[in-house]
């Protein structure tokens, strides 16, 4: 936990300085990055995406937003709104451009007189002329608060036949006459009203403003340090906030790796050994049972804990035991749908990938409260932050920026995470689905499971990559950013030419391997080229195998031509023994038949047989002997060990019936 505060306190303090004093502290500049061009360049509009006088239309005019000074807050609303909306019509001799950069010059002269106004002001304000006002309550921005006494006296009036709103002299405030903003014609029409009206009802937001910015100068001069007092409280607030989520992260990690072991070992009891010894080769049915038997724990162990296991004990004793409980509710309604494996007499492994299709689900409830907890973290983090920057007026402006994005950007990345994980709870409903009812039809093979578990796998990684992807784009454009720029950065661009033909190519393997079913998870295959092995991990890029050494073999989809499957749907022994010229052929072969047909009906070996032993006979004749060929049709990746216990039988038997293997025979004549 010291670690954990460590960290998050280390990057919020570091974030909150960091935006403070660049936005406050230094000048505007802009650099050589395409997607912040500069103001001064007269071939495009864009601006800064927090530039809070971009230009927009509005009908049919160009519409420029003024914040005079912060921002108001409307109380009815809770709505951030601009004190002044100017607009500009487009001449026909002008382009969209010079209208959109002639409306925003003219909103950012109207900020600049104001704030040089009231710069004029305070700098003739050596004390506060103020009574102090210690009450926290009338220093809310949602307080309404008299005029300042500071505040200049506006008034409308007419200059060169056109309506302004101005400053009189008052050389009270150390004030000349000075003209703020012009009232058009296009401004009334876009803003619906007479110029009359609009100048007065603009008089009195300006009027608001200056006195709005003497309140806070006022707050500074009176109580210099509540700003940064309120600032930490929120940051204590938000560390308390975050360590909760934290924790409740923790365990939903907890549970997602006990469900991922879970998940290994009904996978791991699908995959069978193609090296495995003979005493270790098991009935798969059997292990399957075993696996179901062991793998629910019952109730009465999880609400009465004694000293079973430590790792049982803290989940139980968690403090968040409860919603643990309640994330498990759902899925474990499933679980009583065992009333299937009676009706359909569901062999034990149709019952594994009902188990394992279940343990699929809650994985999925489980990554999708987790990402949703981490889209609660950031949501909280990012409303801290914005809080703090209206606290100080010199940042309050990039406020209405980080709230708009904020929200957007949560919403679309909740939205994505939805559908990402709606559409695995519809890939693994899908996928088992349509094993469950292939699986009726070939009871004896457990090779849908194997495909489901593979397309499970690769759907939903491939989905979650291009959600993924699609966010990062789509919150790139919905930040202000242009995404098209990405791709003229230079390294960008050599990158995605360089990876891009590869990636696709790979790609377009990889949906034909998967398609066409040339192998799945567990299968054993040969690339070619040494490229041999237990395919481990399969996707639409790369396909990994695991050699006898324990080698992991990884090979980019689009170098793989030619597959030599050795365990899809069925297998087969091909068995050959060559005995000695002078041996009765006939008994040889009785004597394997024999062997064949015992072992076959051993308990421990019947199920690895999908047919009979099948003597093709004799196969070749040579001066090395007389050859014998066998072939034993097994289930998949039961070759290897029928075939060891097979040839071992076949020796003990030969030698206890007196039949000799071959020898090379040679002739030799001498000539003499």
């Amino acid at each position: 936990m010291p670690q954990f505060f460590k960290a998050i306190s280390k990057y919020i303090v570091i974030a909150i300085f960091s935006l403070t004093l660049t936005l406050t502290l230094t000048p505007q500049s802009f650099g050589q990055i395409p997607w912040i061009p500069d103001s001064s360049n007269n071939q495009s509009n864009q601006s800064l995406p927090w530039d809070l006088n971009k230009a927009y239309p509005c009908g049919r005019f160009w519409c420029s937003d003024v914040y005079i000074y912060d921002f108001n807050l409307k109380i009815n609303d809770y709505l951030l709104t601009p004190e002044l909306t100017l607009t500009a019509l487009k001449e026909s001799n002008q382009s969209e451009v010079e209208v959109a950069q002639k409306v925003e010059q003219r909103a950012e002269l109207v900020q600049r007189v104001f704030h040089q106004i009231f710069e004029d002001i305070v700098s003739g304000i050596t004390i506060s002329e103020v009574p102090l006002n210690s009450k926290w309550r009338f220093w809310l921005p949602t307080t309404v608060k008299p005029l300042h006494p500071w505040t200049p006296k506006i008034a409308v009036g007419i200059e060169n036949q056109e309506t302004v709103i101005y400053v009189p002299a008052q050389p009270r405030l150390g004030l000349a006459s000075q003209t703020l903003v012009t009232v058009t014609d296009f401004d009334a029409q876009a803003n619906e009203t007479t110029e009359e009206e609009l100048a007065k009802a603009w008089l009195t937001k300006i009027s608001l403003s200056f006195s709005n910015a003497l309140w806070g100068r006022e707050l500074n001069v009176q109580h210099p340090n509540w700003r940064w007092i309120v600032s930490s409280a929120i940051m204590g607030i938000t560390l308390g906030l975050m360590w909760l989520i934290h924790l409740i992260r923790s365990q939903l990690r907890k549970w997602n790796h006990q469900l991922r072991q879970r998940l290994k070992k009904f996978t791991d009891a699908l995959i069978v050994d193609p090296e495995a010894a003979a005493s270790q080769s098991i009935n798969i049915d059997q292990n399957v049972s075993d696996i179901l038997d062991s793998s629910e724990p019952q109730e009465s162990e999880i609400s009465e804990p004694k000293d079973s296991s430590v790792e049982q004990v803290k989940i139980t004793v968690s403090p968040f035991s409860m919603l643990t409980k309640l994330l498990k509710l759902f899925p474990k309604k499933l679980q009583k749908q065992n009333w299937l494996a009676a009706n359909f007499n569901i062999t034990a492994t149709k019952r594994l990938l009902e188990h394992q299709t279940l343990i699929k689900q809650k994985r999925n409830f489980c990554q999708l409260f987790l990402r949703l907890m981490l889209i609660l973290e950031v949501l909280i983090l990012a409303v801290s932050l914005t809080i703090i920057v209206c606290i100080f007026p010199q940042t309050r402006f990039f406020s209405i920026y980080l709230i708009e994005k904020t929200v957007i950007l949560i919403l679309l990345w909740t939205g994505l995470t939805l559908i990402d994980k709606l559409g695995s709870f519809a890939v693994d409903y899908g996928l088992n689905r349509w094993a469950t009812e292939a699986q009726l039809a070939n009871t004896d093979s457990n090779r849908y499971t194997l495909r489901a578990n593979t397309y499970s796998t690769v759907i939903k990684r491939n989905k979650t990559f291009f959600t993924t992807i699609l966010g990062l784009y789509l919150s790139i454009w919905l930040l202000g950013f242009n995404p098209s720029v990405l791709a003229s950065a230079g390294f960008v661009a050599v990158a995605v030419a360089f990876l891009s033909r590869s990636l696709l190519e790979d790609a377009l393997s990889g949906i034909v391997i998967l398609s066409t079913d040339r192998y799945a998870l567990g299968d054993v295959v040969n690339f070619g080229g040494g490229m041999e092995g237990a395919v481990e991990e399969i996707n639409l890029f790369i396909t990994s195998l695991r050699n006898l050494d324990g080698q992991l073999i990884s090979i980019p989809n689009r170098r793989i031509e030619s597959v030599i499957n050795n365990t899809k749907n069925w297998s087969r022994v091909n068995f050959t023994i060559r005995i000695a010229w002078n041996e009765d052929i006939n008994q040889a072969i009785e004597v394997m038949t024999q062997v064949a047909a015992k072992m076959q009906s051993d308990p421990l070996w019947e199920d690895k047989f999908l047919e009979p032993a099948e003597i093709l006979g004799v196969d070749e004749i040579s001066n090395e002997g007389i050859l014998i060929r066998l072939i034993i049709k097994t289930q998949p990746s039961q070759q290897w060990s029928v075939g060891r216990e097979f040839r071992l039988r076949v020796k003990q038997a030969l030698d206890e019936a007196g039949i000799a293997v071959a020898l090379p025979h040679h002739k030799i004549s001498v000539i003499s």
